[in-house]
């Protein structure tokens, strides 16, 4: 993971991140999907690292701060929003036992969520490949009007729309 400079890409990236492994994980356990799952982990380890690097990055704000008393409760505010998201993080835990134990879901659960518009898939790129370096728009497949989750490239996760989005 690239190494973020301050305190709002470090929020921006947390609130990705945790969207992504509540995403990735309700994926594996409707899918029944043990790769999903680690994918799952994955973000949760980048989730950790960010989560470092606000707490540290918070610090240095409060050290260099020159209106402490005022900027104080500010970055105890940001603190807290990265434990949310940590906790957020945490919670995906349970859900990724699931597909990783290969327990299942409850029938109820499938039928319930068993609906034909909701499609969960993963892809990989190799460096040979031709689509390798093309934006989403650009590839000559079916895809069918839908979100991305997200694309993993070699460590880092992007988001974005078809059209900005390259492999």
């Amino acid at each position: 993971m690239a190494k973020t400079k301050n305190l709002k890409e470090i929020l921006i990236l947390l609130r990705k991140y945790s969207q992504l492994s509540v995403d990735l994980g309700y994926a594996a356990v409707l899918e029944d999907n043990l790769e999903l799952a680690q994918e799952a982990f994955r973000v949760k380890a980048e989730i950790r690292e960010l989560d470092y690097q606000l707490r540290k990055e918070a610090l240095m704000v409060a050290r260099l701060s020159r209106s402490a008393k005022e900027d104080i409760p500010q970055i105890a505010n940001i603190l807290q929003i990265g434990v949310a998201i940590k906790e957020i993080s945490d919670g995906i835990d349970d859900l990724i036992e699931i597909a990783i134990r290969n327990v299942g879901v409850h029938p109820i659960i499938k039928i319930a969520y068993s609906r034909k518009d909701i499609r969960i898939a993963r892809h990989e790129v190799g460096p040979e490949s031709k689509m390798d370096g093309k934006k989403l728009d650009e590839i000559d497949i079916l895809i069918v009007e839908g979100n991305d989750a997200a694309i993993r490239k070699m460590q880092e996760y992007v988001k974005g729309t078809k059209k900005e989005t390259k492999k």
